[in-house]
């Protein structure tokens, strides 16, 4: 199918066939727990979901080289199947992370296996968005079904003051990325990224530039400010922290990476498709500048913050506003090679995180503890839980040969080509800081005695997601070249588009 023709009712359902095998599942799994709410065996339903997710994944690999515009606010490329393989992997290890920790806290299964199917979807959408509408409807799906799920367990008070947090900084934020938006359709008339891409490089200034400067840069920096709480950037984090407390430990897994995936999909596709720095010129424009203030600030807020933390998802919540600041490094690099080493980085910090995830929720099912000491001695407790969650701080630390160090090394190697050496020195002091927390749960895992012999087990569920994010922290650590040369066609596609 050639790119630029819009596809037929037909082929745009066969387009979308991850999204509508997601959301079918979804339906299924709502429908079947309400006809057998009676029920005590619920089981299945993880089992459902992990199903619908797995057949969402074989159908993006066979749309793989099909391209297309769909009912003209979408378009399925290279770029947007890369995000959703990363996406469906990522919740799938998710939906295993999640089995044995809801079953013990909510009889309400069906509507949080089902919500994740859909925010999912949501995701999905907004890889394959080229429209501002449909940018803003997708993100406020993904934050509507976030802050649901993160006040999910509606008993603990925790949960609900920081479901409470999340709404109120969200709405306020998502009502300021919406005004941007608006002020980008007044000045160019359309919400077509494309179309505002002609009409703001050149084409449609028509000697306006001095007009349209303030106006365009006002408009800019409110879209930033969205994009930036949804990535958990500075300085627009501060909901982070409390969210990652006080959500259930897998909606907390789900949240450091799920709109992570979704936000820097977006942004790379509306600031190179919108806004190409190479067409701002006659604008005076460059929102590069803005970007690598934030990317620098986050690194430091969130790696910095993160040393004095004691409880360990409050430690991995400052941790993740870390690794969105080394992730806008790939962006500012404004690049093919940075846009490959933003998704490459999205895939193995997605392994790496919800790996560290899924060993935290297995040591919380059994003691019920978050705090950093009471990890003491667990390496002769539940060896094998410890040395998974050691790999996985390792790989977020960035040594090799992890999935880790791999993609910092192509993030920073983006920055020192695009002439960003600052930057990429920046990145890599921020690395070597963030040893030192990493450091403390290991060095209490490894060198601290334990203080009660209890030994910690892994449910079949979180075992099988432990194992399959270690195995693939290792696969990309020590042979990238398949991933590389995969999100590198990604990457062509968008800047081809």
């Amino acid at each position: 199918m050639n790119f630029g023709e819009p596809a037929s009712l037909g082929q745009a359902l066969g387009l979308l066939a991850p999204e509508l095998v997601l959301f079918v599942t979804g339906l299924f799994i709502l429908g079947a727990d309400a006809v057998l709410r009676d029920r005590e065996d619920k089981s299945w339903i993880p089992w459902a979901a992990l199903i619908g997710l797995a057949v969402a994944l074989v159908a993006a690999l066979v749309l793989w080289g099909n391209q297309g515009r769909v009912l003209a606010v979408l378009a399925l490329d290279y770029f947007a199947l890369a995000v959703k393989m990363v996406v469906l992997l990522a919740m799938m290890l998710v939906v295993l992370a999640s089995d044995a920790y809801m079953q013990a806290h909510t009889r309400h299964l069906g509507e949080f296996y089902a919500m994740l199917l859909f925010v999912a979807m949501a995701i999905c959408l907004l890889g394959m968005a080229t429209n501002l509408v449909m940018i803003f409807l997708a993100f406020d799906f993904v934050s509507i079904t976030s802050y649901i799920l993160t006040g999910y367990l509606r008993d603990d008070e925790r949960s609900t003051e920081a479901a409470i947090k999340y709404f109120l900084y969200g709405a306020a934020v998502s009502a300021m990325m919406l005004y941007g938006m608006s002020w980008f359709y007044g000045l160019t008339g359309s919400v077509d990224l494309k179309e505002i891409g002609v009409l703001l490089t050149g084409a449609g200034l028509a000697g306006m530039e001095a007009t349209l400067r303030p106006v365009a840069l006002i408009a800019l920096v409110m879209m930033a400010a969205g994009f930036a709480f949804k990535i958990g950037a500075a300085p627009f984090h501060q909901w982070a922290p409390d969210a990652y407390e006080g959500a259930p430990t897998p909606v907390t897994a789900f949240l450091s990476v799920g709109p992570k995936i979704g936000g820097f999909a977006v942004i790379l596709r509306v600031l190179l498709t919108a806004l190409p720095p190479s067409g701002l010129v006659l604008l005076g424009m460059d929102w590069r500048a803005l970007l690598m203030a934030i990317s620098a600030l986050t690194m430091l807020v969130g790696n910095l913050v993160a040393l004095w933390q004691t409880n360990i998802k409050r430690m991995l919540a400052y941790s993740s506003i870390a690794h969105a600041g080394y992730m806008l490094i790939g962006v500012v690099a404004a690049s093919p090679q940075g846009t490959m080493a933003v998704l490459l980085y999205l895939a193995a910090y997605a392994l790496t995180n919800l790996g560290a995830f899924a060993a935290v929720i297995a040591f919380s099912n059994r003691i019920g503890s978050d705090e950093i000491e009471d990890y003491a001695g667990l390496s002769t407790r539940a060896p094998g839980l410890a040395m998974g969650l050691l790999i996985c701080l390792l790989s977020l630390g960035g040594i090799p040969p992890t999935a880790g160090f791999v993609g910092k090394l192509w993030l920073f190697a983006a920055a020192i080509k695009a002439g960003l050496l600052w930057l990429a020195a920046v990145g890599v002091v921020n690395s070597v800081i963030s040893l030192a927390y990493y450091w403390k749960v290991i060095r209490a895992m490894y060198l601290t005695p334990a203080q009660a012999e209890e030994r910690v087990g892994l449910s079949p569920a979180l075992a099988v997601g432990l194992t399959v994010a270690v195995v693939g922290v290792f696969v990309i650590g020590m042979a990238p070249a398949p991933f590389v040369t995969w999100f590198q066609t990604a990457a062509q596609a968008l800047f081809a588009g």
